[in-house]
């Protein structure tokens, strides 16, 4: 009995020994002994591309560091924890101080000692505080005294491709205490899949058509109603949206909307799987995602050879990816899709609407129906059922108030919501 008691205690003590040695192996691990070192807090580059905006009394420069030039200047990769610092120089020229609303440039930001805690594994303790004190001094102040220029960073949450954000101050002079800017600023090293695609070449001058809202109603019947898979002899999915505005104007009031630019790999695997229309994959592919999982929605948008009132009309589709937990899955399984494809096309219309950016919108009975109880199937075997409806949206460069929106009432639909017909 003594014999196996003493057993059981080296055994014990064994088993301490070892825990003991696995949790110093971490503890060194963890200890850092490298010292921090960071490069300019504003490099040339990055003040050479700044975006200025005028307003009153003030002016406001920005500029977005792409991800290796902010670990150049930061000293640590600060976009692999997914923040993205936006650099901003505001100048207050009045007689009054001015008050930076920090949270209007992104409403779940980062603030600098945060960041430094995110990342301190990287360095020493004297390097974890050296840290601390470079990005606290860099931090963009939240007042600006009357007369002076204050700069530097807001950490946001990284978002692909353009960055949108806004720029709000509030004052104490004259009759209105508030200003607001707005910028939609290029990121270097990100090209979306838009900014590859040679709009101008796309069709000859004489296959355009040009036409009104009136004559855009009865074009529609001509225009493709489906997608087709690569080789053209599979139907996709219905082409149920068409947006009306200028290129630039969709972008921007996409990133307002919270969509975000895309760059996928054309390859084979791409070229195979994508819809397509007028003979070729979509010219941009915007995407809305939720959370961490691969559940998102998906705009595929093809400019048309048709020109309302001179602004090119756009064909889309929207996708809500479903049900893969992980990229493998659907690496694996190919993407789940919602079979309620109006749904998708609904939210659209709500998404642009309440981001202010809704001129007019209309409905078109140009798509063939499918009712929910005998589904169709697109050429990648996902099932789908549609009213038939098609969505027109024109699309403004300047934010519209809600109750501005036109309803055109090209059918009679009930449920419609009846805004300023």
């Amino acid at each position: 009995m003594y014999i196996m008691l003493n057993n059981v205690i080296d055994s014990v003590k064994y088993t301490l020994k070892a825990a003991l040695m696995v949790l110093v192996v971490y503890a060194l691990a963890g200890c850092s002994l490298t010292p921090y070192q960071h490069g300019s807090p504003e490099p040339s580059a990055l003040l050479e591309r700044a975006v200025t905006q005028e307003k009153g009394m003030f002016s406001v420069r920005a500029s977005v560091p792409g991800e290796k030039e902010a670990e150049e200047i930061f000293g640590f990769p600060v976009y692999k924890r997914g923040i993205q610092p936006v650099w901003l120089e505001i100048s207050n020229n009045g007689d009054s101080r001015a008050r930076f609303i920090l949270s209007s440039v992104d409403s779940e930001y980062f603030s600098p000692l945060e960041v430094a805690y995110m990342h301190k594994k990287y360095f020493s303790k004297q390097g974890w505080l050296d840290m601390e004190q470079f990005l606290y001094e860099n931090a963009m102040p939240r007042m600006i005294a009357a007369g002076e220029t204050a700069s530097g960073y807001v950490f946001t949450n990284a978002v692909p491709g353009t960055k949108s954000f806004n720029v709000e101050l509030i004052h104490t002079r004259g009759d209105s205490h508030f200003v607001g800017f707005t910028f939609f600023i290029e990121v270097p090293g990100f090209v979306p899949d838009h900014a590859t695609v040679d709009f101008a070449s796309l069709y000859p001058a004489d296959a355009i058509t040009d036409t009104d809202p009136e004559g855009l109603r009865t074009l529609l019947k001509t225009l493709p109603c489906c997608a087709q898979n690569r080789a053209g002899d599979a139907t996709g999915q219905p082409v149920n949206v068409v947006l009306v505005g200028k290129g630039l104007n969709i972008l921007r009031a996409l990133l307002r909307a919270g969509w975000s630019e895309t760059s996928y790999k054309k390859d084979d695997n791409y070229l195979n799987s994508s819809n397509y229309l007028f003979g070729r994959p979509p010219d941009a592919v915007f995407r809305k995602s939720r959370g961490t999982t691969t559940e998102r929605n998906e705009l595929s948008l093809w400019v048309a050879p048709v020109r309302v009132d001179g602004k090119p009309a756009w064909l889309g589709m929207v996708r809500h990816a479903i049900g893969r937990r992980f990229e493998i899955e659907e690496t694996l399984f190919g993407t789940a899709l919602d079979p309620d494809v109006d749904d998708g096309r609904n939210y659209l219309l709500q998404n642009l609407w309440y981001s202010n950016s809704l001129e007019a919108f209309a409905y078109s009975d140009t798509v063939p129906p499918v009712p929910m109880s005998q589904p169709q199937s697109d050429f990648g075997g996902n099932p789908f059922f549609t009213d038939g409806l098609r969505i027109v949206m024109w699309i403004s460069g300047e934010p519209i108030l809600l109750t501005d929106v036109h309803n055109l009432l090209w059918l009679e639909l009930s449920g419609q919501p009846e805004v300023n017909p």
